[in-house]
Order: C-alpha cells, then structure tokens, then sequence
C-alpha cells in the first residue's frame, strides 16, 4: 500500500476522519447555469437548537428577523442560503441540516480571513471582536444584494462573497487611540467567507471533526480490548546503525495498543515523497493510538546514548529525546527535561527509584497542569519482575456511571489534594477525581464511552502524594466508600494491561488518563556488587496535552483530499 493511502486508511479508522479543506484559485461569479438558484423565498422560522453537547459555539443570534430578503440554492452540495436582515442562515438536508442555522452580522464579520483582517503572514487577526459594530434591525450589510455565491476552481463548495456597509466599517480600537488620524473609508468592505466554514459551524459533527475534537476520539478500553501480550522485542541496534524508513507493519500500528518500530518512524533526508509519507503515516498511527487508548508502545528504540540532552542534532542526546520532540516540545519539570527511573535504595527521594512495588497512579498530581503524555524508554531489564501495569481509568470511570452513578458523582464533586513536600519543594494543587469537561475547558461533548456519561476531560488518582482531606464536611464518608468502589476497580483483572518492557521498548501512554503501575523485583545482590551495573533502568519524559494534539491535528488533516467535503 502506498504511503499516502496507507495513511489515509488509518485516517478513516479514526473516529475524527472528516475535515473540510480549502483550495484557492481565481474565483467567479455562479449564475443559474453553474448550479446556483438564486430567488426569493420565505425564511424558515425555526430557529435549531443544536442539542449535542458537542455542538460549536453558537453564533449570536441577535435580530434575526423574520423576513427573507434573499435565497439563494447551490444546486450541486444541497445547500440553501437564506439572507435576512440581520443574519444569513444555512440549511441543507443533505448534510444532516434540517432546520436553518443562523449567523449574525457580527459573526460573519469576525470570521473574516481577508489580508486586511488577517494578518497573512502570521495568521493573526488585525482587529477585535469589540471593534465591531452592534447592528441595529438593518444589520451591517451593504443592502439586499449584498450577498453572492463565487466559484473557487474545483472545490465542492463555493465562496460566500459579503458586502459590509462603509458606515460600519471596522477599526482596530488599539491602533486608533494611537493614531493623530482617525482612519475612515466610503468603500464597502468585502468578505470571502468559504462556505465549508459556515458548514462546518453548523453541523456538530463537522465542527468537532475540523477542529481535531480531542476528548470525542477517546475510546475506553477494557484489559479485553487490547491484544494479547505481543512478542518480546529484538535487541535494539546502535543509534548509528538505525536505517530510517523501515516499511510500516500495519497490522501492529492499527492495533490496540499501537506498535511501531523506530526505523518507520524516520524518513531519510534524501527519501522521496512515497517514503516521507510512510514515515507520516506511522506518525498518525502513533498519535491516533494516543487519542483513542491513550496508549501506544515504539520499539527498537536505542539504548546506547544514556545522557540527558535534549539537543537532537547531537550524537550524545538519546534517542527518547528525539521521539518525544518529533511528536511535541518536551516538558521541563524540577525532573529536569529528561530524568532515569533507577533503584536507588534508601538514597531514593521517590518511591518509584526503589525496587518495591509502585501502585497505581499519576505523576505530578500536585501541579496546576499536570503533563498529559509520559514517555518510559527501557534502556536495561535484568531482574526477575518488574512487570509494567496499565488501566485506562475512563474505563473505571464508565463502570462506575453504570453501575455506582452517585458515587461517580461523589468523586467528580469532592476535591481532592496532592502535594510534594520534599527536598526544598513545596508543591501542591487539588483536583476532583473525575475530572469533567465544560463548555469552557475546551473539550466538551458527550463521552465517548456512552451518550449518558458525561465526558471526561481527566481522572486525577495518585494515592502516594494525596495530601490530608480538606477540613471535615457531611459528604467525607460518601467520598470515602466511593474512592474504595474506584480503588478496587482499578485493581480488577477486567481493567488491568501487564507487560514486561524490553530493552528498547518505549510506552508512551496518557497521564491524565492511563494509571500507571510496576511490580517489585529483585536481582542477584552479589552479582550487582561484583559488576556495579545498573540492572533495571528506564529514562522518561513529558510532553504537554497540546504539543501532541497539534501534531494529531496537522497530520489528519495532511492526509485528506483537497477539495472534498468529508461527511
């Protein structure tokens, strides 16, 4: 399979495979002949009430009026666009659009992506929402005529082409209270707005694929779901003697969890554009795997550079740091950029650099902003145990809302503290331990899990730093029998993933959302004195939520074809 339709496959296995993409080429006027009706028509007067919790933010809908002044049909996507005199509204049954959707003037006006709104170099808009006028029952639009249709190349939907009255034109009020000279125009100001843009805000489930909807691409899992332990990995070869562009084993990058050699990660500088896009293909694979288990394994990853730095270009700087940066900016923690996971014995000032068994849990609970991805690469196993444990805690979360839903609750409402109180730190933050998402956090929608559970936007669960309970309240025995219904699942064979990491093997899982866990191990004691070899030895990292949704998002939207609407 060739690289870009082996990527485009594992796009449409994604839950968020749909994006509206934009070509640009001179545009021209539609007529009747080239599938747009333009006439005069009663507006529909129901205004929708986008009920899905993911649905976009809505556009105002001051004025709407009730008049139609204008209708225009785009014979060839089934889209009708109704011209009021304070709004346009969109409906087209075809794409799932049955009732008009309406957008304000003012809305338009902001979703403008001319040169003179946006900067377009950076991409930065050049005035304030605030900037705009608030209409009266006239509305800011240039007259009745002021709204056309305009052809661009091969795309599949045109342009909508908006004329803005000059006695509404917009000024950045920043720059005018600055300026000696009020800057004034007698010319109507003209928008392009693509009509997929409007779409895309009209639909819920457009607009929660064109935006990358992280939390919708979630999808919990059960120690059932996830293949049987796969084969112990080979011997990882030197970092010089990695050949990129090692052939992408689709079997295993479409799995659950997702495996992926190093070698298929990298493209040569040299490669053409066949093997570039292998090598981005088992990018998305990997990142696709993040998003919807929260989990994914890279193997034959070298264990030969040990050191701590960061920089890729150096031949010292360890292979995990140049994963992690290929997917995002690796986070500084007081860990440092980079840090080992060794058994220290009673040096340690952690428990996980002992050789007892680590429980279940999240790192740095007792931050504002926990990291979201962790990243463990296994440079040395030489000891009898040592198991890795993994439980996807949205799992839990769902079983609990099934089956204890006032005890879900319990723990979605009580905060709960974290703190680190060691080696001159002082560190410490509180969190419930189901994390909801809102219609301000940026991720809401319903869950993934089921149409009733709220959706999760994190579970905050990390028993060894969990600092004393706030002072007493009437519900702290409800939250207790709620946290032992949660603890137990946790530790339920129906949750849990175990696997024995080789030398070489890197899991990257999902920190906010994935509980992590190790069994104790032991080795010869003589052995260990005699050589003064270190006998297990992981070094890891953090990467933020955002660094990797952004690289999810760029290569999605790499992979769709231009000029198509993805429904």
């Amino acid at each position: 399979m060739a690289g870009r339709a082996m990527l485009t496959s594992a796009l449409r296995r994604s839950p968020s495979c749909s994006l509206l993409l934009r070509a640009s080429a001179p545009a021209r006027s539609i007529n009747s002949k080239s599938g747009v009706v333009h006439r005069a028509a009663p507006a529909p007067t129901a205004t929708p009430s986008l009920q899905s919790a993911n649905a976009p933010p809505p556009a105002p809908l001051q004025g709407q009026g009730k008049s139609t002044l204008q209708h225009i049909h785009h014979e060839r996507s089934g889209i009708s666009v109704f011209v009021h005199p304070t709004t346009i509204s969109l409906a087209s049954p075809q794409h799932g659009i049955h009732e008009p959707v309406h957008f304000d003037h003012v809305w338009l006006r902001d979703a403008c992506i001319e040169p003179n709104s946006v900067q377009p170099d950076t991409k930065q808009k050049l005035f304030h929402t605030s900037d705009i006028a608030i209409p009266d029952s006239r509305g800011l639009l240039a007259g009745p005529d002021a709204v056309r249709l305009l052809e661009e190349g091969d795309e599949e939907l045109p342009r909508l082409q908006l004329s803005f009255a000059p006695a509404h034109a917009v000024t950045n009020a920043f720059s005018a209270a600055f300026s000696s000279v009020p800057p004034s125009s007698d010319k109507p100001h003209i928008s392009h707005l693509p009509l997929a843009l409007l779409l895309e805000h009209a639909q819920p489930a457009l607009y929660a694929s064109s935006h990358g909807d992280i939390g919708g691409a979630a999808r919990s899992w059960a120690a059932k779901d996830l293949s049987p332990a796969f084969a112990r990995s080979p011997s990882p070869p030197r970092a010089q003697d990695v050949v990129p562009g090692e052939r992408m084993d689709v079997e295993a990058a479409t799995s659950r969890p997702a495996r992926l050699t190093w070698a298929s990660l990298l493209s040569a500088k040299d490669s053409g554009g066949d093997a570039k896009a292998e090598a981005t293909a088992a990018r998305f694979a990997l990142v696709n795997s993040l998003m919807r288990d929260g989990i994914a394994f890279v193997t034959s990853l070298p264990t030969d550079t040990t050191g701590n730095e960061v920089d890729a270009s150096s031949p010292t700087s360890p292979s995990l740091a140049r994963l992690a940066e290929m997917l995002g900016e690796i986070r500084h923690t007081f860990y440092g950029p980079l840090w080992d996971v060794r058994s220290l014995g009673s040096t340690s000032r952690n428990i996980a650099y002992t050789n007892l068994d680590l429980g279940l849990h999240m790192d740095l609970l007792y931050f504002q902003n926990p990291p979201r991805f962790q990243f463990l690469h296994m440079l040395r196993n030489e000891v009898r145990g040592g198991e890795s444990i993994f439980v996807d805690s949205f799992a839990v979360a769902q079983k609990m809302w099934d089956d204890h839903r006032d005890q879900f609750r319990v723990l979605a409402e009580t905060p709960v503290g974290f703190h680190y109180q060691n080696d001159n730190r002082h560190y410490r933050y509180t969190h419930p331990t189901f994390e909801l998402a809102t219609s301000s956090s940026g991720h809401a929608g319903p869950s993934s899990a089921a149409t009733t559970m709220p959706r999760l936007c994190a579970v905050n669960y990390s028993p060894p730093f969990q600092s004393p309970l706030p002072p007493p309240t009437a519900d702290r025995e409800r939250f207790y029998e709620a946290l032992k219904t949660f603890a137990d699942l946790t530790l339920s064979d129906e949750f849990r993933y175990e696997r024995t990491l080789s030398p070489g093997e890197c899991v990257i899982f999902d920190n906010r959302r994935v509980l992590h866990a190790r069994r104790g191990f032991e080795w010869d004691e003589t052995e260990n004195k005699q050589g003064g070899q270190i006998k297990r030895w992981l070094k890891g990292c953090y990467v933020d939520g955002d660094a990797i949704w952004s690289t999810y998002r760029t290569l999605l939207a790499k992979a769709q074809p231009k000029g198509k609407l993805g429904l």
